[in-house]
């Protein structure tokens, strides 16, 4: 190999690296949805438990496909979301608003907005198991 091909060579795989260094570096700056669990309590009488998050997802984000092995009881408190569950039509909920989403119901929701949605939700789970089942 010529120096003139050589360098050639090292200044293409240099800027591949440059390139996918800087597609990854960016990648990694794009919002996430945020899961805050508040509070969680045993409720022996019916064998489950009761989980109360915090759910923040910044504008223009949706979050990622899941299910509960419970029951989802939801209030938005900042925002507008569209609320997508599986077999039914979109749902938009705004800040004030309440939600449902049962029992293994396949489901994510996406901020519309131009500020971070906020929302509390309330599951009713099976002990044990984890609150948010990714799918």
């Amino acid at each position: 190999m010529t120096t003139r091909a050589a360098i050639f060579s090292g200044a293409a795989m240099l800027a591949t690296v440059v390139l996918c260094g800087a597609q990854t570096s960016s990648a990694q700056r794009q919002p996430a949805s945020k899961w805050v669990e508040l509070q969680r309590h045993d409720l022996a009488d019916i064998g489950r438990e009761g989980v109360e998050m915090l759910i923040e997802i910044p504008p223009g984000v949706t979050t990622q496909r899941h299910s509960h092995a419970g029951d989802d009881f939801g209030y938005v408190i900042q925002g507008t979301i569209v609320l997508m569950i599986d077999g039914k039509p979109p749902q938009t909920v705004k800040a004030g608003q309440t939600f449902f989403t049962e029992r293994g119901h396949i489901h994510n929701a996406r901020n519309i907005g131009k500020i971070t949605a906020k929302a509390v939700d309330t599951y009713i789970i099976d002990k044990g198991t984890p609150v948010v089942i990714p799918q």
